[in-house]
């Protein structure tokens, strides 16, 4: 009876709604560039910006 009543409650919630893109598949990287990449589409490569490290004072408290 009570697992009745607490799956109802939870079916009401929303907790996230996801958006994923439709992909037309225009060009693809070659397989030994996939594989440095990560990825075989152009459109999903999103390489991470390197940013300097100071040691001595920066963002960590302690």
């Amino acid at each position: 009876m009570n697992g009745d009543y607490y799956y109802a409650q939870r079916s009401q919630e929303a907790l996230a709604r996801a958006y994923v893109p439709f992909q037309i598949m225009n060009q693809v990287y070659s397989p030994s560039e996939a594989l440095e990449k990560g990825t075989l589409f152009p459109e999903l490569y999103r390489p991470y910006k390197v940013r300097e490290v100071d040691i001595y004072g920066g963002g960590f408290n302690g």
